[in-house]
Parts: C-alpha cells; sequence; structure tokens
C-alpha cells in the first residue's frame, strides 16, 4: 500500500460552479492521486483511454467511498442531480509532498534511495539546505536535522513551511566556505551545492565535514564535474574533475560512487535540460 498524503482541496463545486475542465476529458498530473467526495446528489465517473473509449462508468452518491483516481488516469465528471454539490481532495507520496504542496523541487532523488542504507533516524545536517527540500523531508521522517544555507530569503521559506508543517529543525545561516562546522553529525549531506562555493575552499570544506562527522557516519555529495569527455555547460565557480570526490574519501568506506549524466533544471537556448556529469558518492567513516 503506497503512503500517500493530502496536499490540496479544492473548492466544493455545483454545477453552477464546476470548471469545465472537470466535466470534460482530463487526467491528473504525474505522481498525483485524486479523491472524489460527493457532499450531495449524485455524480456520474468515467474513466476514458488515450484513444477515448469510455472504459468504465459508476455513479457515486454522499454515502459511497470513492475508489483514488490514479495518476494520469483520463476520466471526467458529470453532475447528475440538480442539487449535486462535490470536492476533489489530492493526494501524493511523501518525498513529492512538500515539492506539490509549495511549488518548489522535490527531494533529491539520491536522499530517497540513501534511506536504503541509512534507515534509523540520526543526526543529520543538511549543508546549503537551500529552501529545505531535503531537510524538511528528513524530519518528517523523524531525523534530527540541522538546516544551514547563506541565503536568507531561502531559509525564511524554510522556517514558514517549517512552522505550517508542525516540524522541528534547527535553521540558521552559514558560510560553507567559511569551513567551520563545530558540531557532530551523523549525516552531512550536500546536494548541488559545492560548484557554488569558492574553489581554493573545497579542500577545508571537506576536511572539516569530515572531521565532524561521527564515526560510523554518513556522507552523501552530488556536484557538478568537467571532464574531457563532458565538459561542464554552465561556468559554476568548481566543478569536480575525473575521480576527484572519491580521492577525497580515499579512507572511507564507499557505499555509492558514480560519475555519471544527469541533468540540471535550467534549460539551454533550445528549451533543453542542460546535461553534464555529476559526481555522487554516498560514504561511510570508518
Amino acid at each position: 500500500m503506497v503512503e500517500l498524503l493530502a496536499y490540496k482541496r479544492m473548492p466544493v463545486w455545483t454545477k453552477e460552479t464546476v470548471p469545465t475542465e472537470i466535466t470534460h476529458k482530463h487526467n491528473t498530473k504525474v505522481g498525483t492521486w485524486g479523491k472524489i467526495k460527493v457532499l450531495t446528489g449524485e455524480i456520474r465517473y468515467e474513466a476514458i483511454s488515450d484513444d477515448n473509449e469510455i472504459t468504465a462508468v459508476h455513479h457515486y452518491r454522499a454515502t459511497d467511498d470513492i475508489p483514488m483516481v490514479k495518476p494520469q488516469a483520463w476520466h471526467r465528471v458529470s453532475l447528475i442531480t440538480d442539487d449535486t454539490s462535490f470536492f476533489v481532495e489530492f493526494f501524493c507520496t511523501p518525498e513529492d509532498y512538500l515539492a506539490k504542496k509549495y511549488g518548489f523541487t522535490a527531494t533529491h532523488s539520491e536522499v530517497i534511495a540513501a534511506l536504503e542504507t541509512i534507515t534509523e533516524p540520526c543526526k543529520v545536517l543538511d549543508l546549503g539546505c537551500g529552501q529545505g527540500r531535503n531537510a524538511l523531508y528528513l524530519a518528517q521522517k523523524g531525523f534530527d536535522v540541522t538546516a544551514v544555507d547563506q541565503d536568507l530569503p531561502s531559509l525564511e521559506t524554510l522556517l514558514a513551511i517549517m512552522e505550517a508543517e508542525d516540524l522541528a529543525l534547527q535553521v540558521g545561516q552559514y558560510d560553507i566556505n567559511q569551513a567551520n562546522l563545530t558540531q557532530e553529525y551523523d549525516w552531512i549531506i550536500s546536494t548541488v551545492v559545492l560548484m557554488f562555493l569558492e574553489r581554493d575552499r573545497i579542500p577545508a570544506i571537506i576536511e572539516n565535514m569530515q572531521a565532524q562527522t561521527k564515526s560510523g557516519g554518513y556522507h552523501l555529495i552530488v556536484a557538478a564535474m568537467s571532464t574531457e569527455d563532458a565538459p561542464c555547460p554552465v561556468n559554476f565557480s568548481f566543478t569536480f574533475g575525473q575521480d576527484e570526490l572519491r580521492n577525497y574519501y580515499k579512507d572511507w568506506d564507499l557505499v555509492k560512487y558514480n560519475e555519471d549524466f544527469g541533468q540540471l533544471h535550467r534549460r539551454d537556448e533550445n528549451g533543453h535540460f542542460l546535461r553534464l556529469r555529476f559526481a555522487t558518492l554516498l560514504a561511510r567513516k570508518p
């Protein structure tokens, strides 16, 4: 059974107020489930194929527990009686919840994947947290999260969401280039952050991160690369070369390491997402 969270509830609609897109063929978005609740009267629900064939017809009243509409399922709704009123509520998985509700980038896939290794909540630092896409998700999962960033508007957004969702995090402004972390952590994450830092500070930053990680703790890093076969298309202040990140962790146990191609949330002049290599590391301190 997929765990789903409600992130949006639409207004109550009647024959006079229901949007035309609801009564015509439409579908739910990727990663979105829809739940219809009839308050009064009766609706007709039609499931529709990609080829516009009606594949199922159901009539629902207020006493019915209507099944979820799955992501990208084509359908339409008709209001049968004049007194019909209903609303729609949208649901998603926990990793998509914050992005769908607050409109920012989803939790990084490598953070989600790392939870297969780091199975118990622990003390985690999100280094360069931005608006909190990773930090808030981990707090939802029960982790003791500290989230730091240099950008105050991003931190203000994080704090507002933290309060709205009743989550507990330690949030603070921090210049990563200073490399002066003083607390110890079980897990430090830095996803798509290091390429914005000062090149000559990277050795000190990583050394400080490693020193402030407890024995048996983990680092998760995802950062841009620039290599001979794939020069970075963006003029970042820092990019890793081939095996450069791996060499910083030669004394750690590598759980995962690759230099695969990925894409930025930026587009080129033709509208295509920019592709480049990323160094991805999940490592355990001996």
